[in-house]
């Protein structure tokens, strides 16, 4: 040994988590728009790294329904269905329904208080304020549940729907309805009550489902979206 102190390498997982969740936020947040191709050269020089975590990320984000391939083509980004928005809201609707039940079941008194105070929208804010507050609600709920697995699919549900937002989609309407919603379903937890609980979050999920829909559709970037129910 000569003495030197060889740096420790950098664990490889490191990079390709990095290029997944950079991947991950360009789709998210529209930078990706629906069908569009994504090159292994370009995104490796545009986020500086070589190409091995590029393709194991687009696999991984593929896998998890954000990408699709075409054999000799490589990867595009998926396209938005009518049924994908249907499917993302069915799912949130069994989950934070019985999230919304349980809560009711087990919250500590400091669980209400703080689902209570999140209920509130923020007033005279950015839409993307709004929209972060309802994350945080119903993100709330989910882990009062005391579920963690419940608690993470429905965080990957409420990702689904910023995408879907990011498509042009006007959140004034869903902001609208939401403070009634998110009030009503605090004070079903608030009172113990689970089928009162359940019946608001299936409520307010439900209404979330059909403006959702209708605003992809009225939305600028519709002609991207497929009308399958």
């Amino acid at each position: 040994m000569t003495g030197t102190a060889r740096r420790p390498r950098r664990p490889r997982a490191s990079h390709v988590e990095r290029a997944y969740t950079s991947l991950k936020a360009g789709i998210v947040d529209g930078r990706y728009t629906p069908g569009t191709p994504l090159s292994e050269p370009a995104l490796a020089a545009e986020h500086g790294m070589s190409r091995t975590p590029i393709r194991e990320g687009l696999a991984r984000l593929w896998q998890e329904g954000y990408l699709e391939r075409i054999v000799g083509h490589g990867y595009f980004v998926a396209r938005v269905s009518l049924q994908c928005v249907h499917d993302t809201f069915e799912v949130r609707r069994l989950l934070e329904a019985a999230a919304a039940a349980r809560a009711a079941e087990v919250a500590t008194d400091a669980d209400v208080a703080h689902i209570q105070a999140l209920s509130r929208m923020p007033a005279g804010g950015p839409h993307e304020q709004a929209q972060a507050a309802n994350v945080r609600f119903h993100l709330a709920i989910a882990a009062c549940a005391r579920n963690r697995l419940a608690a993470e699919l429905i965080e990957r549900c409420l990702v689904q729907v910023d995408r879907f937002l990011a498509l042009g989609v006007d959140f004034g309407p869903f902001e609208a309805q939401a403070e009634d919603a998110h009030v009503a379903i605090a004070a079903a937890i608030a009172r113990r009550d689970p089928a009162a609980a359940r019946d608001a979050m299936e409520d307010h999920l439900d209404c979330g489902s059909r403006l959702m829909k209708d605003a992809l559709m009225a939305g600028p970037l519709a002609p991207a979206v497929v009308s399958v129910r």
